[in-house]
């Protein structure tokens, strides 16, 4: 068995990860002869892009601006699969702050972590197309490094939040048909792909087997998720111990639309999808990357058809 590592993009799993641990518990792993460990920390000793270029792992997941800025380094690397078809992000909030479109933001005190200007941004964005003034939202920084999730909200702190819909929004003791949870992609702004798996360049030369063996087994993994969710909440329940059953149940239940592309394929990615948030990033400043360095970023190649 070949030892496999991929370095997950948050400091611990979550449901959007269940495919990964899916694949692992159905042996689709194993089968194609790879013992694979998935790790989430934090960044004090780099990001998931710096562990795999320095070599502490093979795989990683990383965000779009992050990946094509990699093509300028001395370790590219590329994108072999999507985690999403849509973004995670958004806002969260109740109903009893009468809040229940980017409108209602008007007047509210909003946090967002280091008030991100990407964020800030779509948030913006959001809330005129609305037809609401902007400059009538508050938008604070929380503090320090904490990225507050409904709680903050039960607890009279903040009016709303920015966090990723459907883990963070199911975090306190509201009922779920309380919570009220504000897409960015319901109302046309900046749609994309959250999470890619990427390898570098490297890797991809020099394994290609291993790479097309992993990817097809998550890609296996992810589709029967999808369609055994009792099972995939067996294989997240060891990992995921410390959440509670029902949380789990319903964020698993909301994520799992995010996964497949229309004709029911997990990982596809779409080129006018990274290629518009791409391009909306550069222009707004938020990342450094290179429109020209998109195309090489990604491939479907080592997809299963």
């Amino acid at each position: 068995m070949k030892l496999v590592r991929i370095r997950m993009e948050y400091v611990h799993p979550w449901p959007n990860h269940a495919g990964l641990f899916t694949a692992r518990a159905q042996g689709f792993y194993r089968q194609a002869g790879l013992d694979v460990d998935i790790i989430a920390d934090g960044w004090e000793r780099g990001t998931p892009a710096e562990l795999v270029a320095r070599g502490e792992y093979q795989f990683a997941s990383i965000r779009l601006g992050e990946l094509v800025e990699t093509r300028q380094g001395k370790n590219p690397m590329k994108a072999l699969a999507t985690f999403n078809q849509r973004q995670m992000g958004g806002v969260i909030s109740l109903k009893s702050k009468n809040i229940h479109s980017f409108a209602d933001l008007e007047g509210k005190t909003v946090a967002v972590p280091f008030t991100e200007p990407r964020l800030v941004e779509s948030i913006r964005q959001s809330v005129t197309r609305a037809g609401a003034d902007f400059s009538k939202v508050n938008i604070v920084h929380p503090g320090g490094m904490w990225e507050p999730d409904i709680r903050a909200v039960e607890k009279g702190q903040f009016d709303a939040v920015f966090n990723v819909l459907g883990w963070e929004s199911y975090q306190g003791i509201s009922p779920v048909d309380e919570i009220v949870q504000l897409s960015f992609d319901e109302v046309g702004v900046t749609p994309h792909h959250t999470y890619f798996i990427c390898a570098t360049d490297e890797m991809i030369a020099l394994e290609p087997d291993t790479v097309r063996s992993f990817i097809q087994a998550t890609q296996r993994g992810f589709e029967y998720a999808f369609a055994h969710p009792d099972q995939a909440l067996e294989a997240c329940a060891d990992t995921m111990c410390h959440v509670d059953p029902e949380v789990l149940r319903h964020s698993l239940n909301f994520m799992m639309p995010s996964w497949l592309t229309d004709n029911g394929r997990w990982g596809h990615i779409q080129p006018e999808l990274v290629d518009n948030y791409m391009q909306w990033m550069i222009s707004g400043g938020f990342s450094t990357g290179k429109m020209a360095d998109v195309t090489s970023s990604w491939t479907n190649e080592f997809l299963d058809s």
